[in-house]
């Protein structure tokens, strides 16, 4: 938790809006070029609609934008620090997970490995 006085950034989930960026924190493009707030605060866009990305304009209010301030349960249950298959503490990034729900590796990579084409 911040303290008043301490250089912590903190990020804001707000239901049905943009991300809440306080402190002192530096924006940056995929590249590494500072991205210049403008302000300390600003709001970060979640919904895609806005025209001033990456940076919030009130869009999501016209297109009914919705979101919980709490973040989504994974499909798979909570990511729990520790759980990475290796013990190194570092949750598993499920975007590339390759698991199908049984646990089995998709058809494509076990016909690259020699397996069986097709199911």
């Amino acid at each position: 938790m911040p303290h008043k006085g301490d250089n912590s950034v903190t990020v804001t989930t707000c239901e049905d809006g943009p991300l809440l960026l306080r402190g002192p924190f530096e924006l940056l493009t995929q590249d590494g070029r500072t991205i210049d707030p403008g302000r300390a605060t600003v709001a970060l866009c979640r919904c895609g609609r806005s025209a001033s990305k990456p940076f919030c304009d009130g869009s999501h209010k016209a297109t009914g934008f919705r979101a919980p301030s709490e973040p989504d349960e994974p499909v798979n249950g909570p990511v729990r620090t520790g759980d990475a298959p290796d013990g190194s503490g570092e949750a598993p990034d499920r975007a590339e997970d390759t698991r199908d729900r049984a646990g089995d590796a998709p058809d494509r990579e076990k016909n690259a490995s020699g397996g069986t084409a097709g199911r």
